[in-house]
């Protein structure tokens, strides 16, 4: 079950350090209510909950990367289940409404850290089931304040899809034309190749290579050569689908991956994006193969491209 995010490594250790911090957060109030003594339910369901969430604290800390996102995603799902519980028969209007304060913390925390519908779907199943408990419960003057903090979780859980959203664009994407950078080919290649492979349906990835692109740096500078970079992805988009697939992987290298397409349509579509295009270039095709790996896929098309290049004209074909 793959429900978080990453990018990297490290993002992995914030995963699980936040989740830590998150699970003591609520320990810790429950442990204040014993303290206090204003519990809303019985002892033994305090201690419960009190028991799994510094369970929850310490697992990230023992498994670092290896701690599972869904035991953190069920742990949310059971801190709703309980708050609702307590809303439902608690006799303590202010301890009614401190079982909800911590729903836009919990709603950040799943923003950031899940898939937007997962991420929306948990939010919206924790504001049902307390507004369900609040409407069979006898603290209906609570239902403002329950009002407000929905919308302060919609906030928080919005504002970190968007923010977690902008970071994954900035991570993939080559911040002078815009396209996908090597990261983001990675990724795209790493979904759509198994999705390809499983279904016998086709992916051709074509690798172009800009002709003379030296010669313009040097003659005329380099902000000219990235004018000319800026262009031609400007012209690829224009003439290209919306599920093809744009990236720079090198310094006038790019990729563009075509799926449902064969290599004679492939070859049909690059030679007439050649002829819209400003600038002159050469491309290479590669079509995948059931065993094909990223790596083994940019080989084969750079072999063609590297023949195109050297003016052979039997380049190895698929």
């Amino acid at each position: 079950m793959h429900v978080a995010r990453t990018i990297t490594g490290a993002r992995a250790t914030a995963f699980s350090l936040v989740t830590s911090l998150g699970a003591l957060v609520i320990a810790a109030t429950a442990i204040a209510d014993v303290i206090t003594g204003s519990v809303n339910l019985s002892m033994q369901w305090t201690w419960l909950v009190i028991s799994v969430a510094l369970g929850v604290t310490v697992a990230p800390f023992i498994l670092g990367e290896r701690f599972p996102p869904a035991i953190a995603l069920y742990g949310c799902w059971l801190f709703g289940g309980v708050t609702s519980l307590q809303v439902s028969l608690g006799g303590d209007t202010i301890m009614t409404v401190n079982n909800l304060v911590l729903y836009p913390m919990v709603s950040c925390y799943l923003g950031w850290f899940f898939r937007p519908r997962l991420a929306r779907a948990s939010v919206g199943g924790l504001f049902v089931m307390s507004g369900t408990a609040l409407l069979v419960s006898d603290h209906h003057e609570v239902f403002a304040t329950w009002s407000n903090l929905a919308l302060a979780s919609l906030f928080c859980l919005e504002a970190a899809l968007y923010l977690r959203a902008k970071l994954e664009r900035q991570a993939q994407s080559d911040p002078l034309t815009g396209a996908f950078n090597r990261t983001g080919l990675s990724d795209q290649l790493a979904r759509k190749l198994p999705r390809n492979q499983r279904t016998a349906r086709t992916l051709t990835l074509a690798v172009i290579d800009l002709d003379g692109f030296k010669a313009i740096n040097d003659r005329l500078g380099h902000h000219a050569g990235d004018q000319t970079l800026v262009r031609l992805v400007e012209d690829l988009r224009r003439s290209l689908r919306p599920q093809d697939t744009i990236a720079r992987i090198g310094g006038d290298e790019f990729v563009i991956l075509l799926p449902d397409t064969s290599t004679p349509a492939a070859t049909t579509i690059m030679r007439r994006l050649q002829t819209e295009s400003e600038a002159a270039w050469t491309f290479g095709l590669a079509t995948a193969r059931r065993t094909d790996t990223e790596d083994s896929l940019l080989r084969r098309a750079d072999q063609r491209l590297y023949a195109q290049k050297k003016g052979l004209s039997q380049a190895p074909q698929d």
